[in-house]
Parts: structure tokens; sequence; C-alpha cells
């Protein structure tokens, strides 16, 4: 699969699976971040996960993905496996996807883009405060991290890639305005 395909199937996972998951937890309290974790060669869903903050404060989206998906009596290795995210992790997310053995990691926003959204502002802060850095890298030791927009941009198909993920950009700013 060409990486034009690839970004289409993983905007296809997130409109399709993760929003109206997301769109429910929105409905009961909780942030818009949501994720999934998907077969490398396939991109089908193994698991989808949404922020369950109502819950407990540490059940952000990816790490109820994480908690769901070691719960199965049988899965798939961690390092065979994608791990996509709506949202550039928090600190807490990104060491847990490390921990689990994720080896890629594909967001859709970033934090410069949902800057004015309260709930993911700590994010930033955290990085900065506790550690003294600006955010993960996205080559490291542990993972590598793509941005969908970014690929978006230099498709050979942008215009069609565009259009889904502008029909993505609404909803997720309908479910941030609540």
């Amino acid at each position: 699969m060409n990486g034009a395909e690839k970004v289409k199937l993983l905007l296809e996972v997130i409109r399709d699976e993760i929003l109206p998951l997301t769109e429910s937890e929105t409905a009961r309290g909780n942030v818009s971040c949501g994720s999934a974790i998907l077969r490398a060669d396939t991109l089908t869903s193994v698991m989808v996960g949404a922020d369950n903050r109502s819950t407990n404060p540490i059940f952000h989206g990816n790490i109820d993905s994480i908690n769901r998906f070691f719960k199965l009596p049988v899965h798939p290795p961690a390092e065979e496996l994608i791990f996509l995210a709506t949202h550039a992790p928090c600190p807490m997310c990104a060491a847990a996807i490390a921990w689990s053995g994720f080896k890629e990691l594909w967001i859709l926003f970033g934090h410069d883009e949902v800057e004015t959204e309260p709930t993911l502002l700590p994010s930033l802060a955290m990085y900065r405060d506790l550690f003294g850095v600006e955010g993960i890298r996205n080559d490291n030791g542990f993972y590598t991290r793509h941005s969908i927009k970014k690929q978006v941009a230099t498709s050979p198909n942008r215009d069609e890639l565009q259009a889904l993920l502008d029909d993505i950009d609404r909803a997720y700013a309908a479910l941030r305005k609540g």
C-alpha cells in the first residue's frame, strides 16, 4: 500500500470508528480525544478507545485504547501494530505508548492546532514544566511519530484527502465547541 492509500485508510478509521465513539464520550462530558490500534498490514482496527476522564482523570483516549488492547484475551504484539491518535499525546500518553511497545504513531491534530481547547492545554505546560522540553521528538528511541496532516499536504491525491480531512476537522471543531 502506498503512502496516500495509507493516509486515506487512517482518515477513514478516524471518521468511521474513532469519531463516533468520541462523540458519545464527549456527550458524557469527556474530552474529544480518541485513538485506535491497527494492524500494520491492513490498517484494520484491533481496538478503538476514547477519552473517559469522567471515570478517572488518567483515562485519556490513548490510555483507554491501551487498556482495552491489553485486556484482550489474545492480541498481536504491539510492535507489529500502528497506534493512531486523534491528538498529539500528552506526556503520560506518550510514555504509555512507548511502554506498551508500539513502534509507529500517527497523529491527526498537533498541540499547536488545539491550543484553544482548555482541557488539552496542560499537555504543553507539562512537557515544559516537568521535563524541560516542548514535546516529543518525531523520531525517538521508542517509536516514530507521523503527522497525517503533513502527509495529506504532500500527497499526490491531496484534494481527495483534504476533502475527507476537512469533514473530520469540522466534526472535531463541533465537539470542541460542545
